[in-house]
């Protein structure tokens, strides 16, 4: 062999080459995680919104010829049960009624938007209606 032909050889490549990660800066780290969690795209904006309005997913969905005929008596016996009995925990609580009327009405309102269960009781109810009474009282 000649020199030429030894300078040609190249050394065998290290396969199990152990590589030291260094840790990033605290400050880079922090930078990086907020620009991912703030960036807005249309997507994630979407995503955000059906997330404080699920109305918006099933309205569209919503059958009307089938649904609303049990909606409309739901509805109204709970308008009939409702009435007197936020006017009831008003004059136990020691408050104007009209003040319970607005309380049920509203939550049930805000809830029809924002809520996601079918299955969930929203109103006033006797305890609550206990303890402001009792705060009322005393003050």
């Amino acid at each position: 062999m000649e020199p030429q032909d030894l300078c040609l050889v190249d050394a065998p490549p290290q396969l199990l080459e152990r590589r030291v990660r260094r840790p990033r800066p605290t400050l880079s780290v922090l930078k990086s995680r907020i620009k991912e969690e703030v960036a807005c795209s249309v997507p994630r904006a979407r995503t955000t919104l059906l997330g404080f309005f699920p109305v918006v997913t099933w309205l569209p969905k919503y059958k009307l010829r089938e649904y609303v005929w049990g909606d409309l008596m739901s509805g109204l016996i709970i308008g009939i049960i409702l009435v007197p009995q936020a006017i009831a925990y008003c004059l136990l609580a020691g408050v104007e009624p009209i003040y319970g009327l607005y309380t049920s009405f509203f939550a049930n309102i805000i809830y029809f938007f924002m809520g996601t269960s079918r299955h969930v009781s929203v109103g006033i109810f006797s305890l609550m209606s206990l303890m402001v009474g009792q705060t009322l009282i005393t003050v």
